[in-house]
């Protein structure tokens, strides 16, 4: 019978970790998976979360089953943490395991519609997007949003890519931090594709993966807010592996926005689909966030350690652009110093991105994607030296 399972995409993401794992070099660097590490590569549990957990072990009265669409508590602590007042009523709400359930939970609910929306994607774009949406059997399709090799955004391309967008078709967007380009649209982008999205009839996905790493937790959930304040029938998925640093833990969430007249059918939906995938979800990384941000001592810790790891992130893509105008007396990567958050692409040719490997040990995503929180001090001379050697000069 298993002779005949095809091969199946490799995620280019897990591929990278693993051909780091299976080089014999111990001089080699590892900016593939999307972790936070400290300046010693350690990826520290936050102290706000070791309260949390301590009072779960000393508190906790059972280990029964939540409802299906887990939490409700959570859920609504979370939703007003994320989208303020925006939050007071016409929501469904479901604790998930991490983002991708919260966005495959999505993409089963739009694939199972009798007329199945198209769900429009950035790209380049998260590396998931497209496996978690062909394995629910949705409708996609993708729109030029970033030039990797000239490190701008094609904005005005990707506005005339949604010209062919139906009415209740579904634009499907990254919030802060945009994995893996590390480019944001501006404020004035992002009000000019709402406007667009809500000419046309557009319902806007947005998936907050990065909350904190852009400006500050309060300021990166002002994207969600806008669309939440504006749509009457929005979605919005959340991770909270990065921001709490709980990345085994899997909590996340997804929120439906919708009429009021459609809020019992999407609930319904929403339960079925979770008992037929995750079934339910786990609770330990959705209780410790409950705890945190109901307490104002924790609360403030993990702020202060929120705000630390974001600020390492950019003291490195800063050092990056000091470092090439140190050294070579150019700006070619002076873009990363004005992108945010974890990622950025290289300005690699595949041929450029191999040899970075090859003749560098420098491990990357397939595309040219770096992990700009792995990098300590001392490994950013050896990144800017290679990647400046292999781009052409400005005369040539």
């Amino acid at each position: 019978m298993f002779e005949h399972v095809e091969d199946y995409p490799i995620d280019p993401i897990m591929i990278g970790a693993d051909l780091f794992a299976q080089d014999p070099r111990q001089d080699k660097l590892n900016l593939t998976v999307g972790i936070y590490q400290d300046e010693q590569g350690h990826t520290p549990v936050l102290e706000a979360v070791k309260l949390a957990e301590r009072r779960l072990v000393e508190t906790q009265a059972s280990k029964s089953y939540r409802a299906l669409t887990g939490d409700a508590e959570y859920c609504a602590v979370l939703g007003y943490e994320v989208l303020g007042d925006s939050f007071d009523s016409g929501w469904v709400a479901a604790q998930t395991s991490g983002g991708a359930v919260a966005l495959r939970v999505m993409a089963d609910l739009l694939a199972q519609m009798p007329k199945p929306p198209t769900v429009w994607l950035q790209s380049p774009t998260y590396g998931n997007y497209v496996p978690i949406l062909n394995a629910a059997g949705s409708r996609f399709q993708a729109l030029p949003y970033y030039d990797p090799l000239r490190s701008v955004l094609t904005f005005e391309q990707m506005l005339d890519g949604l010209k062919a967008a139906r009415l209740g078709d579904v634009f499907l967007m990254q919030g802060p931090c945009h994995n893996p380009t590390g480019a944001d649209m501006s404020e004035d982008q992002f009000a000019v594709l709402l406007d667009v999205l809500e000419a046309r009839g557009i319902v806007p996905w947005i998936d907050l993966a990065y909350l904190g790493f852009g400006q500050s937790f309060d300021a990166d959930c002002a994207m969600a807010r806008q669309i939440a304040d504006r749509f009457s029938e929005c979605i919005v998925c959340i991770t909270l592996s990065k921001t709490f640093g709980i990345y085994r833990d899997r909590a996340g969430a997804l929120f439906v926005k919708t009429r009021t007249q459609d809020q019992e059918r999407i609930t319904r939906a929403v339960t079925a689909i979770v008992r037929s995938g995750a079934s339910h979800a786990p609770d330990h990384g959705p209780a410790v966030v409950r705890t945190i941000l109901q307490d104002t001592d924790m609360k403030a810790l993990w702020l202060r350690d929120l705000d630390q790891m974001r600020q390492r992130v950019t003291r490195m893509r800063q050092r990056i652009v000091a470092t090439e105008q140190e050294v070579f007396g150019t700006e070619r990567l002076s873009y990363l110093g004005r992108q945010v958050g974890m990622f950025s692409l290289l300005p690699l040719s595949l041929a450029q991105e191999a040899a970075l490997t090859r003749d560098h040990g420098i491990h990357v995503v397939q595309g040219g994607r770096i992990n700009v929180a792995r990098l300590g001090e001392s490994d950013v001379q050896w990144l800017v030296k290679a990647v400046c050697g292999l781009l052409p000069t400005s005369d040539g």
